[in-house]
């Protein structure tokens, strides 16, 4: 008897250090890291100038970590969408489209902010007397952590993390506005099972959007919603957007239509396309 009590203590203390051991190896195994970020606003900067003006905006960067110090460096890159709508981001000044160089930061070109500290930088764009007859120039403004802080990746590893953000400025002269976007061709690819839009920006200004993609089965009357996607353009842009249909589409003939809303301009654009799904 007195041997069975002594057995079933000695498993309920074993049982009691398997259970604070287990909970100590979660407790210390967590991986545990400092949230850190940089906030820009806004995150695109407008400048309506002609050749020989300036203009000043104000940029608010946050620190929106709660107990990292952020060193800040500003510098500047030349950029441009690809047919695809992706950034591809080069040198400064070596596009014909960069004001990289006619940007100046009133404060400087570094900061330091304390943990949820708020500084407005001054941007200063001096626009030359003599520049190229594009009809929008650009400057990509990195602002960039010189400070990396510790932290460790997916795999528990430890690395140094720093952190880029990135503000687009764009300049146009201060003439009208032609907001010109224009649906080009609007096919159905069979073999990649997606709707191919192009679509040109032959207007004077940067455009932006939201295409909502939507089709009907023209034999049962079945309505078929498609994913809206985001449209970016600078002027003189061709792009190719590709509108991904459901895998399980059915046979029968269908009539596809996308709508694109230009922002602010009130402006729409319709393209609409017949095309049968024999798979």
């Amino acid at each position: 008897m007195l041997q069975n009590i002594t057995s079933l203590l000695l498993m309920k203390i074993l049982r009691f250090l398997i259970l604070f051991f287990s909970v100590s190896v979660l407790f210390f195994g967590q991986k545990v890291q400092a949230q850190s970020g940089i906030s820009v606003s806004p995150p695109r900067t407008y400048f309506s100038l002609n050749p020989g003006e300036d203009d000043r905006k104000k940029i608010l960067i946050t620190n929106v970590s709660d107990v990292n110090t952020l060193e800040l460096a500003i510098s500047f890159n030349d950029w441009k969408y690809d047919e695809f709508g992706t950034n591809i981001v080069s040198d400064p000044n070596t596009s014909s489209t960069s004001c990289a160089n006619w940007i100046t930061i009133i404060s400087g070109n570094t900061l330091t902010l304390q943990p949820k500290e708020s500084k407005e930088i001054e941007v200063l764009m001096n626009v030359p007397k003599e520049i190229s007859a594009d009809d929008v120039h650009t400057t990509m403004m990195y602002i960039t952590q010189t400070n990396p802080v510790a932290g460790q990746n997916k795999s528990g590893e430890n690395i140094k993390i720093s952190i880029r953000t990135g503000v687009k400025i764009y300049q146009r002269l201060n003439i009208g506005r032609d907001v010109n976007v224009e649906f080009t061709n609007f096919v159905f690819d069979k073999t990649q099972n997606n709707l191919v839009l192009n679509i040109e920006n032959a207007g004077n200004v940067w455009s932006e959007g939201t295409i909502k993609n939507e089709m009907i089965n023209q034999e049962n009357g079945k309505q078929i919603a498609l994913p809206d996607l985001v449209f970016y353009s600078l002027p003189n842009d061709k792009r190719i957007v590709y509108i991904p249909l459901p895998k399980d589409l059915e046979k029968g003939t269908y009539i596809a239509t996308s709508t694109l809303s230009l922002g602010d301009n009130d402006q729409i654009k319709i393209a609409e396309l017949s095309f049968s799904n024999d798979k």
